[in-house]
């Protein structure tokens, strides 16, 4: 869909609804009042919008911001059968696949996607230019860096930090900082910060408030400031022993 115009026109559709003349709302969607849809959304089938929810929001940056601008917008997805919290922003050229679950307060920036069935908790930021697998969660008011990968199965627990920049806003004009890859089936302990560059292996196990500064090989557990290995992850502890139990 091109972005037509930014203009935005109420709709009888559902009280307080604004949206771009060309929008395509599907006749199963739930829409709560106060909703906003800008041009270059595409809805999917039987998504919910929940109040006060915004979708395909322009990027917005400061003047001294060193974000990707995209100046034209982009498509923005919204796949089948996606809610979008109360107050919820997700902001033009995100993508969201099939059955994402967006809490309130939750803010998706541009050029992030967000795969099928993953869970971003209430009040979360997720910043530019991220992706997110499918069926991971991520719990409540953490934060997700720019360039973070975050892979299939992950379970990332409240009050998480990404850290987008380690250099504190010192790096060189014109640089990106490296990234955050964190591999399928691993789990972020609550309060955890991580700082790139980094890797956390496959069905590794961050300890909660641990501060990480070097990978994490797959299957082990660590913890501490600065993290360090406590013991190799167990047979039983794996994402598919724990399948095979319930």
């Amino acid at each position: 869909m091109a972005l037509v115009t930014s203009e935005l026109v109420a709709s009888a559709r559902a009280p307080g609804l604004f949206l771009a003349p060309e929008i395509e709302v599907p006749d199963e969607a739930e829409i709560a009042p106060h909703v906003t849809i800008y041009a270059g959304v595409e809805l999917g089938h039987s998504v919910s919008l929940e109040q006060g929810a915004v979708l395909g929001r322009p990027q917005q940056i400061d003047a001294r911001s060193r974000s990707p601008v995209h100046r034209d917008g982009g498509v923005t997805v919204i796949g089948d059968g996606c809610r979008v919290g109360s107050n919820t922003v997700v902001v033009s050229g995100a993508r969201l696949g099939a059955r994402v679950y967006l809490s309130d307060l939750v803010l998706v920036r541009e050029g992030t996607v967000i795969s099928e069935e993953a869970m971003i908790g209430r009040g979360t930021s997720v910043s530019h230019s991220n992706f997110v697998g499918a069926r991971t969660r991520i719990q409540n008011n953490t934060l997700v860096g720019p360039w973070t990968v975050i892979e299939e199965d992950v379970l990332v627990s409240p009050r998480v930090t990404f850290v987008g920049d380690p250099t504190m806003g010192r790096r060189p004009a014109d640089t990106w900082s490296p990234g955050i890859l964190v591999r399928r089936a691993s789990r972020i302990g609550t309060a955890a910060i991580l700082f790139p560059p980094l890797e956390i292996g496959a069905e590794a196990v961050v300890g909660a408030a641990a501060m990480v500064r070097a990978d994490v090989p797959a299957r082990t557990v660590v913890a501490g400031t600065p993290a360090r290995h406590l013991r190799a992850v167990r047979d039983d502890e794996l994402l598919e022993r724990c399948h095979e139990r319930s």
